[in-house]
């Protein structure tokens, strides 16, 4: 009874340990600044990214030329490459050295203020509601990391559109291996995907709308047929350590994932009223059903894609909205921050961290220790020779 006690306890320890510090497939990763361009300057930002695995390489696009945040990502052989070529400032004809397997590309091609009146803290078809165009931004860079350890850079847009006018944070990550976000939410980053952080701060409202709130539009492109469709899953998570107080993840994913890699955007429904992230400025952010929609005119996508068969091409859309019954409102703070993953293959699964590692293996290995402590001293009193 002892002994199988022991090999239970041992099986559950190893058992935690792997799947808390399980790696996903780490890559060589190279990042270069408008690659080709003569005449771009640093406010003519687009970041070519070459991720180098075992199996493939991801080339990844962050473009920021045609206004609108965009990411792409493209899966071809190992030693693929790919060239930029450019007409001044605007990249027009993107080339990979070998057939790609599959892309997927994620933008935010526009914001919709809408008029809450009835408190719900989401968008739908019936609520008053306007939509601001982001290919109207203009982008400075902030920071930026351009390394073989990490990819990272973070804009500010500022938006005028029709009156509305307000300033967009973005930032974009890239580390080659697997961890979770040092930010709340805390999401998981592997060396398959980018993390996105979208900050709306000091937005105006409009005058005739009494309860504004704001959601983006996040587009979505696969090559994938185009009669099939993304697929949303709400999943439980294991518990709410990384991100407190919620105990759900949401993952789109492409129709692709169900039969083998396709790419997903996964992010926790929540976001953030206030700078400082906690649970008491969390707010709610809820992702609407995909839905089919077609490449702006205003985008690096029709470049990227051009000659691409369009019945080859699944182009959908998904409002996420942001705000809770009572929140106050988007004027009641001014500010609205949310992080989404995405990425190829399929979506990560949470493990346990080595806090609740420590926490199970002590809570195991006490009760363990009394067994052995206790048989060990029953077997020395058993062998004890009876007093005289």
């Amino acid at each position: 009874m002892l002994s199988l006690n022991k090999v239970t306890i041992v099986q559950t320890i190893t058992l935690i340990f792997a799947l808390s510090f399980a790696r996903g497939q780490d890559r060589k990763i190279n990042a270069t600044l408008y690659p080709g361009c003569q005449v771009c300057t640093e406010n003519d930002t687009l970041v070519y990214i070459r991720a180098e695995g075992a199996h493939n390489t991801i080339h990844q696009l962050w473009d920021f030329t045609g206004g609108m945040p965009l990411v792409i990502l493209t899966v071809a052989g190992v030693n693929s490459t790919m060239n930029i070529t450019w007409d001044h400032t605007t990249p027009v004809k993107f080339s990979i050295s070998e057939q790609p397997k599959y892309s997927f590309a994620t933008a935010i091609d526009k914001l919709y203020e809408y008029d809450d009146i009835h408190d719900n803290g989401y968008i739908d078809e019936k609520v008053p509601k306007r939509s601001v165009d982001l290919w109207r931004a203009t982008w400075w860079p902030h920071s930026m990391v351009l390394t073989d350890q990490e990819v990272m850079v973070q804009l500010r847009g500022h938006v005028n559109d029709y009156g509305r006018s307000g300033t967009i944070d973005i930032k974009l990550d890239m580390l080659p291996f697997q961890d979770y976000a040092a930010e709340l939410p805390h999401l998981i980053h592997t060396a398959n995907s980018t993390l996105l952080d979208v900050s709306l701060v000091n937005f105006t409202t409009s005058p005739d709308y009494n309860a504004s709130r704001y959601a983006l539009n996040l587009l979505m492109v696969s090559q994938d047929s185009s009669n099939s469709t993304m697929t949303t899953t709400v999943r439980k998570s294991l518990d709410d350590e990384h991100t407190p107080g919620i105990f759900e993840i949401v993952e789109v994913e492409s129709p692709r994932s169900s039969s083998g890699p396709g790419a997903y955007v996964q992010f926790r429904p929540v976001a953030y009223r206030q700078r400082a992230r906690d649970v008491a400025s969390s707010t709610r952010a809820r992702p609407s059903v995909p839905a089919r929609t077609r490449i702006p005119e205003h985008s690096t996508l029709r470049a990227f894609y051009r000659g691409v068969d369009p019945s080859t091409l699944l182009v959908q859309n998904m409002r996420i909205s942001f705000g809770e019954p009572g929140d106050g409102f988007y004027a009641h703070h001014n500010y609205t921050a949310w992080s989404a993953s995405l990425g190829y293959g399929r979506a990560p699964v949470e493990g346990f961290s080595a806090l609740v590692v420590g926490i199970v293996a002590c809570g195991l290995g006490a009760p363990a220790l009394l067994l052995l402590l206790g048989g060990a001293y029953a077997c020395a009193s058993a062998r004890r020779p009876p007093a005289p």
